[in-house]
């Protein structure tokens, strides 16, 4: 009896594969701190494009701008895309690890700032030095980040996002920089478009849900309150009368707000909008709008037990760095900034991976302001994987996904 051949169908065979592309683990694209290309030892520049999403001339560009802004005032930003932040436990701790493992800033100024993009996790993270945090609180950085930079990669539009985030950061470091920068953005983004392109071939289907997902009118009240952390879904649109809701400026929101909720849109925890229906108002009473409250996916806010609002900020000190061979320590103390109210706590800080030699990052160092150390090339790192000035950060700044 002849056996019979099984040929399957070209569209089961795609399908498979595209499964098969997402289940199977791609070890290539997991990162960690010591693997992160050091700019300043490679090239002497500002940016590490690790997920190839910025074109040459927009790197050209960063660098040339941070340049501008570290021989004006000192102050020092890195700017680095990482395909994913795994094997790290989120994007902040790995942004926060690696801005102190490169000691980003002037030792003893503590002026350095981390601009940090993880196109896996789709999310920014933006880590500032102790002595820039006056300039940078945590609420100024989060604005930055959602009108700045998060609309620009929503179109996919790496370069411009990253250029205009970090004009803006540049700006508040050093406002007579303003008029020097140049305001022209790439148009050309063929290597997002080509990644974007791939991407979506490869997931096929289940790109075609998502989409849906997140272009979805989402249908509220044209007045009462409501509270949110899911991004997906597109423009709020009325329940009584399905017609596009209105974006009111925030000044028209505050008188409706208490004091607890203004300190949360203050400190960046709390996003609140005003959404009004041109159709409905009329017939409401006040407010005629509806408040809707988009909360903050960062773990640097809590909520406070007196005031029930996210209004409690961490400060991160490293009590006992962490090494390759042992633990770390550090102290974690959340203050609430409307009441006053404290707590603190001690957390482990788990070993640094041992270093994997990686090709991209060579390993001669380069003394560009008199480091102390064999590994630095910023200005006086105390750290072996050190190549910036040796600043420090507690884990200030915000992060946002888009």
């Amino acid at each position: 009896m002849k056996a019979l051949a099984f040929k399957p169908h070209p569209v089961i065979w795609l399908s498979s594969l595209c499964v098969a592309f997402f289940l199977v683990p791609c070890p290539g694209l997991a990162l960690t701190v010591q693997e992160v290309p050091n700019p300043r030892q490679v090239s002497g520049g500002w940016v590490t494009d690790k997920a190839e999403i910025l074109q040459p001339e927009t790197e050209t560009q960063l660098n040339q701008m941070i340049a501008r802004l570290e021989a004006k005032n000192g102050a020092e930003i890195a700017v680095v895309t990482v395909p994913e932040t795994a094997p790290a436990a989120s994007p902040k701790e790995f942004t926060t690890n690696l801005f102190n493992y490169w000691k980003i800033g002037k030792k003893g100024q503590d002026n350095g700032v981390l601009f940090l993009i993880s196109v896996k996790d789709r999310r920014v993270e933006i880590e500032t030095g102790y002595g820039v945090e006056g300039i940078l609180p945590d609420g100024k950085v989060g604005n930055i980040i959602k009108t700045q930079i998060t609309p620009h990669f929503r179109q996919k539009d790496f370069d411009g996002g990253t250029l205009a985030g970090t004009r803006a950061i540049i700006v508040s470091l050093e406002p007579s920089l303003s008029k020097e920068l140049t305001q022209d953005t790439p148009q050309n983004n063929s290597r997002g478009e080509r990644f974007w392109m791939w991407l979506g071939v490869a997931i096929g289907g289940g790109s075609v849900i998502y989409l849906i997902l997140i272009f979805r009118p989402v249908y509220i009240e044209p007045n009462g309150r409501s509270r949110t952390k899911n991004c997906l879904g597109g423009r709020l649109h009325c329940a009584i009368c399905q017609q596009p809701l209105k974006l009111l400026d925030l000044t028209e929101v505050l008188p409706y707000l208490s004091e607890t909720e203004r300190i949360a849109q203050d400190i960046g925890s709390i996003n609140f909008q005003g959404w009004q229906c041109p159709n409905c108002c009329s017939s409401l009473s006040k407010p005629a709008f509806h408040i809707r409250a988009n909360v903050s996916s960062s773990q640097q806010y809590e909520s406070c037990p007196t005031c029930q609002e996210l209004t409690m900020k961490q400060q991160e000190t490293i009590l006992q760095p962490a090494t390759q061979y042992q633990e770390g320590k550090r102290r974690i103390i959340s203050i609430c900034q409307c009441c006053g109210y404290c707590q603190e706590r001690e957390e482990i800080i788990p070993r640094l991976p041992l270093p994997i030699p990686n090709n991209n990052v060579v390993s001669s160092s380069v003394s560009f302001s008199g480091g102390d150390s064999g590994g630095s090339s910023f200005g006086g790192g105390d750290s072996g994987g050190s190549s910036f000035g040796g600043g420090d950060s507690g884990g200030g700044g915000a992060g946002d996904s888009w």
